[in-house]
């Protein structure tokens, strides 16, 4: 029996085991997979429209809105950060509180090449999402301390949803989507180049998409130069696809996919390690339930079915959506998703040995019906 003092050491010891493991998992190829829970401030809200960023170092920060309903006015953006030396969450923060706007919503996360980050964000200043600006804030010290917002795109009815690419120092390219009036086909896709230098603005050059049921594309870049698009179905179809081959200046028209999308955002990502994309999405035309990870070695073309990352009996009654996904720079993937109806953002991470096995085991078991 182990007490007192003796206990505390062996503790300890345990303690750096499981540490010195943890950041030596991938180099040994040891299959890792894990999962947590990050919850709004108590009485804050439901927390949705997440995104995510690397710091230096390899901990994460996460951004996401909260509130009772959309576009309720009680509605503020939140902050967390992931420690890699303790694999967990720290505390949640505000980064935009209540009364910036009449409300606010979706986030989306980039770091520049000159450290800083930019928060990009929906601003509703009238009504519902058709009254929404998209606005941005930044930090210079790792989401410790944020500026005062100002206003990206003024026209109503635009929104972020997923991150933004670098194209190259001082340009990145950002995926938007109009939602302002579905009759009069006031909604769809475009992306926007933007050149910048130590946080400002110098140009935007902006690409509509000809679909306007397309909306909340996500963006993967292929190693051949091309830049993947896949988008939500506003009419709850299947996901759309597009192609630039310039940087994202302009797109190839908008196609439909064969991959059943229920009205529920996508994200995506180019995998370099095994030429793959990899995708997360709800396989449904009727719930945001499963939520499902699949890839591609077709530049995104025909995808293959990897697992279920969440799910249950209860179909169209319970939602786990609006996935947000990376790798870091030391191979690790992290995906963010909001769960159970949105009780709270459920957090996996894993390594590129688990992915590996699961795509191996996906195709010995037959599970990976191709999409």
């Amino acid at each position: 029996m182990v007490t007192g003092k003796s206990a505390s050491i062996t503790a300890a010891i345990l303690m750096v085991a499981l540490l010195w493991a943890q950041s030596a998992w991938s180099a040994r190829g040891v299959s890792y997979y894990k999962w947590s829970n990050l919850y709004s401030p108590k009485s804050e809200g439901k927390p949705h429209g997440s995104s995510m960023v690397e710091l230096p170092g390899g901990d994460i920060l996460a951004t996401w809105y909260a509130a009772t309903e959309e576009t309720n006015s009680e509605a503020q953006i939140f902050g967390a950060v992931w420690s890699r030396k303790k694999w967990a969450w720290g505390k949640p923060y505000v980064i935009i509180p209540r009364g910036y706007s009449k409300s606010v919503g979706n986030t989306s996360l980039y770091m520049d090449d000159e450290g800083i980050i930019w928060l990009f964000f929906a601003a509703v200043r009238i009504g519902g999402w058709s009254g929404s600006n998209i606005d941005y804030v930044q930090s210079r010290d790792g989401g410790k301390t944020w500026t005062e917002g100002e206003t990206l795109v003024s026209s109503l009815g635009h929104l972020p949803r997923n991150r933004p690419v670098r194209l190259s120092k001082g340009r990145m390219l950002a995926p938007f989507f109009i939602d302002f009036w579905y009759e009069a086909n006031m909604v769809g896709s475009y992306t926007m180049i933007i050149d910048h230098h130590d946080g400002k603005i110098r140009k935007t050059h902006s690409f509509h998409l000809d679909d306007h049921d397309a909306i909340q594309p996500t963006l993967a870049q292929l190693p051949d130069g091309m830049i993947l698009m896949l988008a939500r179905d506003k009419s709850n179809r299947f996901i759309r696809r597009s192609y630039s081959e310039d940087g994202g200046r302009t797109w190839a028209p908008m196609t439909m996919t064969d991959i059943p999308n229920p009205g529920s955002a996508v994200d995506a990502i180019y995998v370099k390690e095994l030429d793959i994309v990899l995708l997360v999405y709800n396989p449904s035309h009727l719930a945001s339930n499963p939520l499902t990870l699949a890839f591609s070695k077709d530049g995104g073309r025909v995808f293959e079915k990897i697992v279920d990352l969440a799910g249950d009996r209860w179909g169209k009654l319970v939602a786990y959506n609006y996935p947000t996904i990376l790798q870091t720079r030391e191979g690790l993937f992290h995906i963010l998703w909001s769960n159970k109806n949105r009780e709270s953002l459920k957090h996996a991470v894993f390594d590129i040995q688990w992915l590996k096995d699961s795509i191996q085991n996906a195709r010995l078991s037959g599970n990976n019906a191709r999409r």
